[in-house]
């Protein structure tokens, strides 16, 4: 699997959703590079994710790209990112009770 070639998927939430807050109640570790983008870390699986319309604090629409694979993720397994990036975006959503569609 090459994950080099993947590039980032739009989601948009249905409300304004507060990722900083949703990370913190998720458990999911996560380093802010700014106040619209954050690296995260789920599943031992890297994800870079921007908010395009505003900040983590008050996001409605994001860019999520996997940025480095889990070593437990084999060759064999799903090779569309969207297999790694939705989980990512409903345990977001669900921790803030907002829903979420792929764009």
């Amino acid at each position: 699997m090459n994950n080099e070639e993947w590039s980032g998927i739009q989601y948009r939430f249905l409300e304004s959703a507060d990722l900083l807050e949703a990370f913190e109640q998720a458990r999911i570790e996560h380093l802010g590079v700014s106040d619209e983008w954050t690296i995260a870390i789920s599943s031992r699986t890297i994800f870079d994710l921007e908010v395009d319309d505003g900040n983590l604090a008050d996001a409605q629409f994001v860019t999520v790209e996997v940025f480095d694979v889990s070593p437990d993720y084999s060759a064999s397994d799903d090779s569309d990112p969207v297999a790694l990036t939705d989980p990512l975006i409903g345990e977001l959503a669900g921790t803030t009770g907002v829903d979420w569609e792929r764009c």
